[in-house]
Formats: structure tokens, C-alpha cells, sequence
């Protein structure tokens, strides 16, 4: 699954794909759509969630060294 993910993101597709965030972000902000108090709060869920699913990923993908209990 991630192997088939890292295909489809070539450097070229992040590249446009952080361009087009960036550009809707100060969209929404310049034409009022969000405030700098509401998209803070959104980071803040985002990065919870991301924390959250790395610490998720770490479990799934490491194996307990020789010297764990198991």
C-alpha cells in the first residue's frame, strides 16, 4: 500500500501538490473565508492526528529487540 502511495507521489505531484495548498490557504485568507484563529485550530487537529497515526505506524512497523519480554 505505502509502496503503491510513494509511486503515485512522485517529487513533481508533492511539488504541485504543495503549491496548491499553499495558494488555497492564503485564499481562504485573503478573501475572508477563514481566520488565522480557525486555521490555527485546524493545524492543531491536523498534527494531533498526525502524531496519532505515527505513533501508530511505529508500533505496527517495529519488532520488540532481543533483550524485550514479548
Amino acid at each position: 500500500m505505502l509502496a503503491k502511495i510513494n509511486r503515485y507521489l512522485t517529487p513533481s505531484r508533492r511539488k504541485a501538490i504543495y503549491g496548491t495548498v499553499t495558494a488555497a490557504v492564503a485564499a481562504a485568507l485573503a478573501f475572508g473565508l477563514v481566520t488565522t484563529d480557525q486555521l490555527s485550530s485546524a493545524v492543531q487537529a491536523v498534527l494531533g492526528i498526525v502524531a496519532a497515526l505515527t505513533t501508530l505506524m511505529a508500533a505496527l512497523n517495529t519488532s520488540a529487540g532481543p533483550n524485550d519480554e514479548q
